[in-house]
């Protein structure tokens, strides 16, 4: 992951609770990047040529767009920025996802920051899931936080089941971009490395599971030794839990309070092909922190 010079940070609606703006100036402190900040505005109405002529259509779209500059600007104010270290920008479209993918290809921002909202069945809205397909820069999603301290804990999850050359490529990259977060917020980096596993297996008592997560160990160990040497990171920080990859990660991340969540995917993929496996899904689903997403080459 690339030193941290500019971010691109998409805010919510007014009526949200502005997360993203948050996180983005805990960033700014930590690393003295520039922050373009971009506020989304759209209505279906104003667009319709049934309703209003070309000229009303134009009329009404610079007052919304006017306003909401003016409320980005005071949220700015607000969050203590300074206008040196910030660039404001309001954009009509009703594609965010679209927008976004775009401009990240065009500047070179080395970071999208967005809040991401939790649900029963689904922790992403479907324009989350867009961007972190198409999105082609490190993709921060970042929830709203309960009052707690942060726990000082940084996982990086990586993948010892493939050991092609796009697959320790992109296990480089996580664990970059988990060491540098890392040191911007003084945390201490952990490392999770799942044990697939069948519950099936388990309950049919026929096969040991301290004996499988073993063997794996011994298969490992030498590539994982490679990969972590450059972190020094202490084998109580190594995680190797048996089950299925979204589960066991999201207990990791549970066990150790762990504040952010860095994962590897493919980008312009659909979100279930994402190169931790088909489970990867179910990581982000689960996770119960921020969650950092990194693509090969990055």
């Amino acid at each position: 992951m690339k030193k941290l010079n500019s971010v691109l940070v998409v805010l919510d609606k007014p009526k949200h609770e502005q997360v993203a703006l948050e996180h983005a100036r805990e960033v700014q402190l930590a690393t003295q990047c520039h922050l373009h900040l971009v506020s989304f505005c759209w209505n279906s109405m104003i667009d319709d040529e049934s309703v209003f002529d070309v000229h009303q259509r134009s009329a009404l779209k610079k007052e919304v767009l006017r306003a909401r500059e003016s409320w980005l600007r005071e949220k700015m104010l607000d969050a203590g920025l300074m206008a040196a270290d910030v660039s404001l920008e309001t954009i009509w479209t009703s594609d965010i996802a679209d927008w976004v993918a775009g401009r990240s290809m065009e500047v070179d921002y080395q970071l999208v920051i967005k809040s991401v909202h939790h649900s029963e069945t689904l922790m992403h809205k479907p324009l989350d899931w867009r961007l972190l397909r198409e999105c082609g820069v490190p993709f921060l999603m970042v929830a709203a936080r309960a009052q707690r301290k942060p726990s000082g804990n940084i996982l990086a999850a990586i993948d010892l089941r493939h050991m092609d050359k796009k697959h320790i490529l992109l296990n480089k990259e996580v664990l970059e971009a988990a060491h540098q977060f890392a040191q911007m917020h003084s945390a201490k980096l952990h490392c999770v490395c799942v044990v697939e596993f069948s519950k099936i297996l388990r309950d049919l008592d026929i096969v040991n599971p301290n004996s499988v997560r073993e063997k794996a160990r011994e298969k490992t160990k030498d590539a994982l030794e490679t990969l972590i040497e450059p972190y020094a990171i202490p084998e109580s920080r190594i995680h190797m839990p048996l089950g299925k990859v979204g589960h066991a990660v999201g207990n990791i991340a549970y066990k150790i309070d762990a504040d952010l969540l860095v994962v590897g995917s493919s980008a312009h993929r659909k979100p279930t092909d994402m190169v931790l496996g088909n489970s990867a899904e179910r990581i982000l689903v689960r996770a119960p922190c921020d969650v950092l997403a990194v693509h090969p080459g990055q």
